[in-house]
């Protein structure tokens, strides 16, 4: 029996020990790759380009964006893992609308993620709801990019709705985009979201490719025209 409980304790005493390491490594291990930073400040840039945006300097967006994208991640899909369209859109809603408290443009995480859920489950899963979005941007009047991105993305639609996490934050981007009060912002943001998606996509009368911003470790990022 003193042996079977010490060896119990000693296993109970090892994995309290083990316990706390993982604990204090995985503030570590959730840190953002040290590039993406550079590399979301330089979207930014380019989106804000002549706009009134592109005089306010940039603070705490791209510190809070990685801990907030997080959040989302480990809500809607129990992982802390996270993609580099995942971090680029929680940084872009701190610095259009604030993350304070861990809101995402004035709603919880979990009220986002069930908003995100409901509506892919209303269009039949994530195929549907890619369908329907391209519908949806096609239909919007008065920009030019909206009916260039529905062409555009309509090649490749396996890029948003073949990846699970993919396909919440691509939706959580068409829900945020029709709350837009005119067709103009309901473009420009559904733009945003699906050029962070894909990689490439038309912004205004530009298109733009960010899809290896993050990838150069030996140069400063930047995004570049598609081709």
């Amino acid at each position: 029996m003193q042996v079977t409980f010490r060896c119990g304790r000693a296993i109970a005493v090892g994995g309290a020990v083990l316990l706390t390491a993982m604990l204090l490594l995985m503030p570590a291990m959730a840190q953002v790759p040290p590039e993406w930073p550079a590399a979301a400040q330089a979207v930014l840039t380019e989106l804000e380009k002549d706009t009134p945006m592109a005089a306010r300097p940039f603070t705490e967006e791209m510190r809070q964006g990685g801990p907030l994208a997080r959040k989302w991640r480990q809500h809607t899909s129990r992982s802390s893992q996270i993609l580099f369209a995942e971090y680029l859109a929680m940084v872009t809603l701190c610095r259009l609308s604030g993350c304070a408290k861990d809101m995402i443009a004035g709603k919880s995480v979990a009220t986002r993620g069930a908003e995100v859920q409901a509506e892919k489950a209303r269009n039949g899963g994530a195929d549907g709801t890619v369908e329907a979005s391209l519908r949806w941007l096609d239909g919007l009047s008065g920009s030019g990019a909206a009916q260039r991105n529905a062409v555009l993305w309509a090649r490749d639609k396996d890029a948003t709705a073949a990846d699970f996490e993919v396909s919440n934050i691509y939706t959580l981007g068409w829900l945020l985009a029709r709350e837009q009060p005119d067709a103009k912002g309901q473009a420009e943001l559904m733009s945003i979201f699906g050029l962070y998606v894909h990689g490439k996509g038309w912004f205004r009368d530009r298109c733009l490719d960010i899809s290896k911003v993050a990838a150069l470790l030996d140069a400063p990022p930047k995004v570049e025209r598609c081709r």
